[in-house]
């Protein structure tokens, strides 16, 4: 199984920027429902969807910066 290791690592971090960047349509759309919102409510909509927007950050730029390109010669 040594040899599938870089593939399931890439696959890994494939899903990480996928999940990043789910988080950070989410927060987007979270910020954009905050601001249209009047009140308290939106405030607090707005935040939530800040904090989403950054955890998708670090999401995403995780699982771009830890990949290594390995290549054997066979």
């Amino acid at each position: 199984m040594k040899g599938d290791d870089g593939i399931l690592a890439l696959l890994q971090d494939i899903k990480e920027m996928l999940f990043g960047i789910a988080l950070l349509m989410s927060g987007i759309a979270l910020c954009l429902i905050g601001a249209a919102v009047n009140g308290g409510v939106g405030v607090l909509l707005s935040i939530v969807g800040l904090v989403v927007v950054v955890a998708g950050l670090g999401y995403v730029h995780h699982g771009y910066t830890q990949h290594e390109v390995v290549e054997k010669r066979d």
